[in-house]
């Protein structure tokens, strides 16, 4: 394998999971010798340098000129996710494709695209890689890559994906960074007890999760416990969270942090949403108390549940500060009951999931 192109865009609305396990996946394939080009829209001009960062070539696809009339024509209820239409996103991704030279794999990680655009951007030789979470459209693509825990998994693109087309379903197949899987090594064995808790939404936190997490820990007054607060670099409410973290003793606020890893293996419990962070805090056996924050996010997390691995809470639009609060004091008062929480978490997650997804896109 010499090229794979990546199609993928994020921000503050999409957040940043679909980049960042496009990069894990970029990455691994560097292993095996690959070279990696991503294509973002004109938005995500702030993500050149953690692209190039991680040794990728990053080409911006021209947005329409400002205020210019916009025919949205992109998937289902995400087509908003695209500022032109699929026809257009289509004809730019294939340009920018010849541009690089010829390319074995087109990786596309989007929701506003489906088998329209799959089959517009095909080209001979060129294989397509879609990575899914929504099961909600046709594609046209030789590897269907979903990583989530969802009840009836195997059936979820039945008539979705072409016949030939190999699915990749599961948490088994969770693209996580190798950090990860060293992490788990040096695992010991959690007792239940909770004395340090991560909170972590992920890299863009648009209403403000976090706070409302730290107001809930702050309110138990539990003078014991430390708290590690990650907010990610695109989290535009920081200041506010650095406040709030102010007036509780033993809390950290890390922004930007490159140690999730680390911090999810130290701590006890989790505080978080739904997404790929789902997956690490299994791959570390970390139990957590979980909202969603996107529709998107509600099967797998009900299937956490049912799996014993999370606290799920329900809606982050509906659960407050006192539920929150009443839903991590529960697990204060039950040990045995947190470390089996655990313990199905670590069932569920290796965090060798990169390297079986390069070995069937090598095979």
């Amino acid at each position: 394998m010499q090229r794979v192109v990546f199609r993928v865009d994020a921000s503050v609305q999409m957040g940043m999971g679909h980049l960042t396990r496009c990069l894990t996946l970029a990455n691994a394939l560097a292993e095996r010798g690959a070279k990696s080009s991503f294509l973002l829209r004109g938005n995500a001009a702030g993500l050149v340098a953690l692209v190039e960062g991680n040794g990728h070539d990053i080409r911006l696809l021209p947005d329409p000129p400002a205020g210019s009339p916009i025919e949205m024509t992109g998937a289902g209820m995400y087509a908003h996710w695209l500022p032109t239409t699929w026809r257009q996103d289509a004809e730019q991704t294939s340009e920018a494709t010849d541009q690089i030279g010829a390319a074995d794999w087109l990786i596309v990680d989007h929701y506003a695209l489906d088998f329209h655009w799959e089959s517009a951007c095909r080209r001979n030789g060129l294989r397509i890689l879609a990575i899914d979470d929504l099961a909600d459209r046709q594609h046209d693509c030789d590897i269907l890559l979903d990583q989530n825990l969802v009840r009836e998994m195997h059936a979820r693109y039945r008539d979705q994906v072409p016949e030939t087309c190999v699915k990749l379903l599961g948490p088994r197949y969770a693209l996580l960074r190798p950090d990860f899987a060293q992490q788990r090594r040096m695992l010991t064995r959690r007792t239940g007890e909770i004395g340090r808790i991560l909170v972590c939404y992920g890299g863009s936190d648009p209403t403000n999760e976090t706070a409302k997490a730290v107001r809930a820990i702050a309110s138990l007054q539990i003078p014991s416990v430390e708290v590690d607060v990650v907010v990610g670099m695109s989290n535009p409410h920081t200041d506010s969270i650095v406040r709030w973290c102010s007036g509780l003793s033993g809390a950290r606020v890390y922004r930007g942090a490159n140690n999730i890893a680390e911090l999810m293996r130290r701590a006890d419990l989790s505080i978080g949403a739904g997404g790929v962070m789902s997956w690490e805090r299994c791959c570390l056996g970390l139990p957590a108390v979980v909202v969603d924050i996107a529709d998107n996010q509600i099967g797998a997390l009900t299937a956490l549940a049912d799996a014993g691995a999370a606290l799920y809470l329900g809606s982050a639009a509906v659960v407050t500060v006192e539920m929150l609060a009443e839903g991590i004091h529960s697990l204060f008062d039950s040990a045995p009951r947190v470390r089996t929480m655990g313990e199905a978490a670590l069932g569920l997650v290796d965090g060798e999931g990169r390297n079986r997804v390069v070995a069937r896109m090598c095979g």
